[in-house]
């Protein structure tokens, strides 16, 4: 046994010096790089991106209340040992000094304010972080700062109580998105309130208390709080976080996750075709072994433990390159985020080691386990085939180990099967098409002369090699186009979903008798509205889960089952809703219905079909469950997780609500509905777009390193397609080159011959990334499906430019060579 690892070692030792292991030792490599590296770097940065997103709800969780029942709340916190900061948001008249004052919302801070990072201020001195206002100062929002006409350094009253101007917030970390502004927007110290009376008896203060810590000392925390049923409180936690927000980090996730995967899969194809490259080199050598009576153990131990050697070395150097390069790319992310990102952890460089040894075993192993069958006499007659392995179980090892990897990336079993058998189609396709390119060319050469009519029969000479080499080449060049595709046309199809004219403001609590003022405010403003939608305050009331036979919602779902929420009421499917399930009503004849938002569904248990009950000012509706509803929440117009049918939402007390766009920090809309309609509150959410916009740069940046791996990836199964053939290319130059041919000659034949695969397998790649890119868009990312004809057609003609590249670059030294040379190298 010791005697066969030496001799496994020193064939090792020799394949790693002559290079005979190149291809496969690289492909191993970036795969475990990408998946290691990549996906440690991917994983911390997303890290970041949810630690950035929970900064808006000010900590891992809060509760807020119209008392101060936070007290409770912080003796919990102490007792967990939970960090935790107070807060709290009151109404007061907000004015320069000897200026008009006018009603503005403030918030005070406790001087253990804030928990996860300082606010981003505007001073006199620059751009500043700072934790609090110092005492005596105050800060003040941007728009706030714009209607008051202040810049840092003047007198303004809070209350009757003047204070300096200190700074305008940039950026403000522990801000609930939706937060209402009326009027200017003050923060500053929980002391000067106090010392102002401005929370003397009948003050309207929401105080608030937000907490961090270890997640198993959160969720005791949280639960007690859900506890308390007193009026207007409230429990958030990162859950909470808006659609549009959690549909971004989840966006993002599994762009990213996708995408690694299918340059493990690139890899994987390079690493089978290397090795199985490798095995027909080393037939003659298990040949020679059998006939000097080695058994079948043997030679599968020599080449096991060579491939187990060669292979170990690959993955432990691309470990410790991946440890490298997320410490190194993890500076650069912190800098470009601006915040240090979460410290790594062992799973990606695990994965990454697991993934690299189950391509090894799936792969690379059954062609060199098919070397102990092959015949002794194969040492006489080279035309003796090895025999094949167990093709139909190693097809189906590697299936599942991908179908398992696109699953586990994707999230669900049918978005992982679709891009799984996207692939497969596509290398289905390009076999027929291969096989047919073959036999179309036999034909055509035939009747063509000269040394084109040589490479055309070339194709079908070799017809096992050029369909495998078409499918190789398609199936890369597939994988690379459409993570262009997304790359560029869809996610920048998702940015633009916060860019351009997309509304930046809502306007709630507008009463049906407001309505035409209100549209006449926006005419005279000329500031563009999707119209007004009627907004119903509701509870629900039954059935629970138990009463369905379901078990009862966990987590988000179950505190969104005990609290308040918002209903309405639409004659056609809105704008930016998709139907997932069921039927949406005829609103002439629709009797008592209710149309679901589906992920909504999911986290309360509901179903297609379930009745349910709702209170609404103590008037109780009841329908059945006709529709489930995709919503596209990044449209930021009025979406509701729940619809009523009209006849349902008839006569029920509402409020109306819309979403308008106006320019960045623009006041206008807010100044002039305070004078015509004071009970009508704007909500700024430029704060969401931002982080959404925040989340999408950020995560381009680890995309655009993805991206590289997997075109390196895909260089590698181009080499290892052009590499099949290469020595039997290089003995029919030297033949060729006997018979008088010369260097022009021999490098049009290669050029004709790649070309024609090229263009094959450029053209049914570009087809097959449309029609795959469309299907991620939808299926994987929840976005409308993608179509750019440019990239397609530029898309299929590199793969064509590429697969000549290769040729030449591959066959470039015999072009030149002599007889003697050329005839040399193709011996070895």
């Amino acid at each position: 046994m010791s005697r066969l690892a030496r001799m496994a070692a020193r064939q090792a030792w020799s394949g790693w010096r002559n290079g005979e292991f190149g291809v496969l030792l690289a492909a191993l490599f970036v795969a475990v790089l990408a998946l290691a590296g990549v996906g440690s770097v991917a994983q911390r940065t997303t890290d970041a991106l949810s630690a950035q997103s929970r900064r808006l709800v000010g900590g891992d969780a809060a509760f807020s209340s119209d008392n101060r029942a936070v007290e409770a709340a912080l003796r919990d916190a102490r007792r967990l040992g939970l960090r935790s900061y107070r807060s709290v948001e009151l109404a007061s008249m907000v004015g320069l000094q000897g200026g008009a004052p006018q009603l503005g919302t403030l918030k005070a801070l406790a001087a253990d304010a804030p928990l996860l990072g300082p606010y981003t201020v505007r001073t006199a001195s620059g751009i500043q972080r700072l934790p609090r206002p110092a005492a005596g100062t105050l800060w003040l929002s941007e728009s706030g700062a714009a209607r008051l006409q202040a810049s840092p350094g003047a007198m303004v009253e809070v209350g009757g109580r003047p204070l300096e101007l200190a700074g305008i917030v940039v950026e403000e970390p522990d801000r609930p998105i939706g937060g209402v502004e009326l009027g200017p927007r003050a923060i500053l110290p929980l002391a000067e309130v106090e010392a102002g009376g401005l929370l003397g008896p009948g003050a309207r203060a929401s105080w608030r208390v937000a907490v961090a810590g270890p997640p198993a000392a959160i969720a005791p925390w949280v639960k007690a709080r859900e506890a308390d049923r007193s009026p207007g409180a409230r429990v958030e936690t990162g859950d909470d976080l808006s659609p549009q927000l959690r549909n971004a980090l989840e966006r993002a996730q599994r762009f990213l996750s996708v995408s690694l995967l299918l340059t493990a899969a690139l890899a994987a194809v390079a690493i089978g075709m290397a090795a199985r490259q490798h095995a027909e080199r080393h037939r003659a050598i298990a040949a020679t072994l059998r006939a000097l009576g080695a058994g079948q153990r043997a030679i599968v131990g020599l080449y096991v433990g060579q491939l187990a050697i060669l292979g170990s070395v690959a993955i432990l150097l691309a470990l410790l390159a991946a440890a490298v390069l997320q410490q190194l790319a993890g500076v650069w992310i912190a800098r470009e985020l601006g915040t240090a990102l979460p410290p790594a952890t062992a799973w990606p460089l695990l994965k990454g080691a697991l993934v690299g040894l189950w391509i090894l075993a799936t792969f690379a192993l059954p062609p060199l386990l098919a070397l102990r069958r092959v015949s002794a006499l194969a040492v006489l007659r080279s035309d003796l085939r090895t025999p094949s392995p167990p093709a139909l179980l190693l097809f189906s090892l590697a299936l599942g180990g991908l179908l398992a990897l696109f699953w586990q990336a994707a999230g669900n079993a049918t978005t992982g099967a679709i891009l799984l058998g996207g692939l497969l189609v596509t290398a289905a396709v390009l076999g027929v098409a291969g096989w047919a390119l073959a036999a179309v060319v036999a034909r055509a050469g035939r009747a063509g002369s000269g040394i084109v009519r040589y490479a055309l029969l070339n194709l079908s000479r070799r017809r096992r090699l050029t369909i495998a080499q078409v499918v190789a080449l398609g199936t890369s060049l597939m994988a690379l186009l459409l993570l262009l595709l997304v790359r560029t046309d869809v996610w920048e199809q998702w940015q633009a979903t916060v860019r351009g004219d997309a509304p930046n403001r809502f306007v709630i609590n507008v009463q049906p008798d407001q309505r035409a003022t209100f549209n006449a405010v926006l005419a005279r403003l000329d500031y563009p509205s999707v119209g007004l939608s009627p907004m119903i305050r509701a509870r629900y009331v039954g059935p629970s889960a138990g009463e369905r036979g379901r078990p009862a919602p966990q987590g988000r779902g179950e505190r969104l089952m005990d609290r308040e929420f918002n209903l309405s009421t639409a004659d056609a499917l809105p704008t930016g809703n998709k139907l997932n399930a069921g039927k949406f009503w005829n609103p002439a004849s629709a009797r008592n219905e209710f149309s679901v938002e589906t992920k909504f569904a999911q986290q309360l248990r509901w179903q297609l079909g379930d009745t349910l009950a709702f209170d609404i000012a103590g008037q109780r509706i009841e329908g059945r469950i006709t529709s489930l509803r995709d919503v596209r929440w990044e449209s930021f117009t009025p979406n509701f997780f729940v619809l009523a049918s009209p006849d349902l939402a008839r006569d029920l007390p509402a409020t109306w609500i819309t979403s308008v766009r106006v320019p960045v920090g623009d006041t206008t809309l807010a100044t002039a509905l305070s004078r015509e309609i004071p009970n009508a509150n704007v909500i700024d959410i430029d704060a969401v777009t931002g982080e959404i916009r925040r989340i999408g740069d950020q995560a381009a940046l680890v995309i655009q390193v993805v991206f590289w791996f997997a075109f390196l990836s895909g260089c590698l199964v181009f080499v290892a397609a052009v590499a099949a053939t290469r020595r039997e290319r290089i003995t029919e130059l030297g033949v060729l080159r006997t018979l008088g041919a010369s260097s022009a000659q021999l490098r049009l034949a290669q050029l004709v011959e790649f070309g024609a695969i090229g263009a094959i397998a450029g053209g049914i790649a570009a087809v097959a990334a449309a029609g795959i890119g469309s299907l991620f868009a939808q299926r994987v990312l929840d976005l409308p499906p993608t179509w750019n004809a440019s990239t397609l057609v530029i898309g299929a003609l590199a793969g064509t430019a590429a697969a000549m590249l290769a040729g030449w670059l591959s066959m470039r030294r015999q072009f030149h060579a002599t007889v003697r040379e050329t005839l040399g190298a193709a011996a070895g």
